[in-house]
C-alpha cells in the first residue's frame, strides 16, 4: 500500500492504458462495422441503432430525443399517458440538448458518448489500480481482470439453452459488457472505482488528513453527486460499505474521531438532495410510481451469480479468505465490507435486487490480483507466471465473445424491414409528443425515439400497466376487440400496419374504418381522426 503522494503513473502507462482501453473499445463496436460492411443493412433490412439491450437503448434515445426538444424533465413516451415530468436519468436529455447544439443525430451522439463513457472507465480501473499499488505489473494485473473478468455462462449456455446467467445479462457488474449498453453504466463504474481508491487511501494506516481539495475530497463529493444522477441505486451499496467501514474504524479504536466524520460527510451529503427528490417523485408522481412498481429486477441465485463471476472469483477466493481471517485495515477490510454489502443488498426482499450488482466486479478483481500475487503465483515458476495469465485472460473473455456474436446477426429488435423506416420518418415529420401511435411491440419500442411521439404499449417498465397494454394491443390486431375501443381509450392519432402487424392477425374490418394517409412500401400508416 502506498500513501496519496506517492501515487504515480507515468506517461507511458497512460499511454498502455489508452491503447489497451482503445482496443477494448473498437472489440466493443465490432458488431457495428458487421452491419455496415456485411450488408446486414441493406435493401431489406434497416438498422435501428441499438443491438446490446436495444428495448432500453431505444428508451434512452427517446430521452435524447426530448432533450433535442429542449426539454430537462424526463416523461416516458413508451406509454399513451400524459403527465408531469421529473429530473431522471439526466444525462440522455442532456445529450439530447448537445446533439442539438453540434447538430448530430441521437443516434451517432449516443454510440460517441459510449466511447468517452468507456475510456473514462478504464482510465478510473487503472487510477483506482495505481491507488493501490505500486507495482506496474500488478496494476496491469488488476486492470486486465476488472476491465476483462466475466463468467461462465458461455459454458452452461448451449448446454442449458438458459440465457439469465449474469455475465450474459447483468452488465452493471462487469466492465466490458456495461461498455456494450449504454452510457451511464461506465460512468457509474469509473464514479465507483475512484471513490473506492480514494477512500482506501483515505484510511489507509496512518493517515491523518481531512478532506482537503489536493487529497481527494472534493473529487468524491463531485463523485458522490454524480452517482446520484447517473445510477442513484449505487450509492446504497458503497454508501453502506463507507458507513460500516468506518464504523469499524472507530469501534477498534473505541472512539469517533471528526477526521473520519467528515470524510463521511463529504461522500453522503452532496448525494442526499437528489437521494430525497428522488423518493418524493417516485412517491407521489402516480406514473413513475407504476414505473418502479413494474421495474421488477431479480437477483440470480447464489449458485448462479457465482458461475456469473467465474474465474475471477475463483482466481479471489484465497485473498478473500485471507481479508476475513485477518481483517486488515489496508485495503482488503474496506473492499471485503463492500463486497459483502453488495451480496446482502441484491438478497434483500426488493424489487431492484440485481441493480444493487453494479461494481461487484471491482472487489472481485482486486481479491484476484491480492490472490494472484500472494497465493497463486507462489505456486507457479516465474517463466510460466505470464504463460498462465495467457490462458486465464482469455478464458475470462469468453462470455463477451458470445455476447459479440450474438449479435452478428439480423433479428426483429435491433433490426426492422425497412419500410419502416419510410413510415417512421414521416410521424417524425408531422407528429408531436402528445400523439398516440398504435403498433406491434417491435415496432412501437423505436417509435418515441424515431418519431417522438407516444405509443399504447412499447416498453415492459416505461409503458404504465403493461401487461394490459401489450395484450390490448395484440388483441386489436388479431381482430379479437371492438375496433374504436382501444383507439378511443387511448386517444389513438395514427395506425401502423406492416408485416410486423400482420404477424398477429388481420384485423381487416377495423383497417377498413381508418383513413390511410401515408404507405413506405408493405408498411401503410392510418390516421384514426
Amino acid at each position: 500500500m502506498q500513501s496519496r503522494e506517492a501515487i504515480h503513473i507515468t506517461p507511458a502507462e497512460w499511454r498502455w492504458v489508452v491503447v489497451f482501453g482503445g482496443a477494448l473499445v473498437a472489440l466493443a463496436f465490432l458488431p457495428f462495422l458487421w452491419v455496415a460492411l456485411s450488408g446486414a443493412a441493406g435493401t431489406q433490412w434497416q438498422f435501428m441503432g441499438v443491438l446490446n439491450n436495444y428495448r432500453d437503448g431505444a428508451t434512452y434515445l427517446s430521452k435524447m430525443q426530448q432533450g433535442m426538444e429542449g426539454l430537462w424533465l424526463v416523461s416516458f413516451r413508451h406509454t399513451p399517458e400524459t403527465y408531469n415530468g421529473a429530473f431522471i436519468q439526466v444525462i440522455y436529455p442532456a445529450l439530447g440538448h448537445v446533439a442539438r447544439l453540434v447538430g448530430l443525430q441521437p443516434i451517432a451522439l449516443f454510440h460517441a458518448a459510449r466511447v468517452v463513457a468507456s475510456f473514462v472507465m478504464y482510465m478510473a480501473l487503472y487510477q483506482f489500480g495505481a491507488s493501490v499499488w505500486v507495482r506496474l505489473r500488478t496494476r496491469r494485473i488488476f486492470f486486465m481482470v476488472a476491465a476483462l473478468g466475466s463468467g461462465l455462462g458461455w459454458l452452461f449456455y448451449p448446454w442449458t439453452g438458459d440465457a439469465s446467467f449474469p455475465d450474459l445479462t447483468v452488465p452493471e457488474i462487469y466492465p466490458f459488457y456495461s461498455s456494450l449498453v449504454n452510457v451511464h453504466f461506465p460512468l457509474t463504474l469509473a464514479c465507483l472505482a475512484l471513490i473506492a481508491g480514494v477512500v482506501i487511501v483515505a484510511f489507509r494506516p496512518g493517515a491523518t488528513e481531512d478532506p482537503a481539495v489536493n487529497n481527494g475530497g472534493l473529487l468524491v463529493a463531485i463523485l458522490s453527486f454524480l452517482l446520484a444522477l447517473l445510477y442513484p441505486q449505487s450509492l446504497l451499496p458503497i454508501g453502506g460499505a463507507i458507513a460500516i467501514f468506518v464504523a469499524v474504524y472507530w469501534l477498534r479504536r473505541r472512539a469517533i474521531t471528526t477526521r473520519e466524520l467528515r470524510w463521511v460527510l463529504v461522500i453522503v451529503l452532496p448525494a442526499v438532495p437528489m437521494a430525497a427528490y428522488y423518493y418524493a417523485v417516485v412517491t407521489y408522481n402516480s406514473a413513475l410510481s407504476e414505473w418502479t412498481r413494474q421495474n421488477v429486477t431479480a437477483a440470480p441465485s447464489p449458485l448462479v451469480l457465482a458461475l456469473g463471476l467465474g474465474v475471477p472469483l475463483l482466481m479471489a477466493l484465497p485473498g478473500i479468505y485471507r481479508a476475513v481471517r485477518r481483517f486488515e485495515p489496508d485495503g482488503d477490510q474496506f473492499m471485503l465490507i463492500w463486497l459483502l454489502v453488495i451480496l446482502v443488498m441484491i438478497y434483500l426482499p426488493t424489487t431492484i435486487q440485481r441493480r444493487f450488482a453494479v461494481g461487484m466486479m471491482i472487489p472481485i478483481a482486486y481479491f484476484a490480483t491480492r490472490s494472484l500475487e500472494d497465493f497463486w503465483f507462489h505456486y507457479v515458476s516465474r517463466r510460466w507466471r505470464y504463460r498462465l495469465l495467457f490462458v486465464v485472460i482469455p478464458v475470462m473473455t469468453l462470455s463477451y465473445a458470445l455476447l459479440l456474436m450474438i449479435n452478428l446477426r439480423v433479428s426483429t429488435g435491433p433490426f426492422l424491414p425497412r419500410d419502416y423506416a419510410g413510415a417512421l420518418q414521416w410521424l417524425h415529420d408531422r407528429t408531436q409528443a402528445s400523439d398516440v401511435i398504435l403498433a406491434s411491440e417491435e415496432v412501437s419500442i423505436w417509435v418515441p425515439g424515431w418519431s417522438g411521439a407516444r405509443v399504447v404499449y412499447g416498453h415492459p417498465f416505461e409503458t404504465l400497466d403493461a401487461a394490459t397494454k401489450r395484450q390490448a394491443v395484440r388483441d386489436w390486431y388479431g381482430g379479437r376487440v371492438e375496433c374504436s375501443e382501444l383507439l378511443d381509450r387511448y386517444h389513438v392519432r395514427y395506425v401502423i400496419y406492416g408485416p410486423l402487424e400482420e404477424s398477429l392477425g388481420s384485423p381487416t374490418d377495423c383497417l377498413e374504418t381508418l383513413r390511410p394517409v401515408a404507405r413506405s412500401g408493405s408498411v401503410t400508416v392510418y390516421a384514426a381522426y
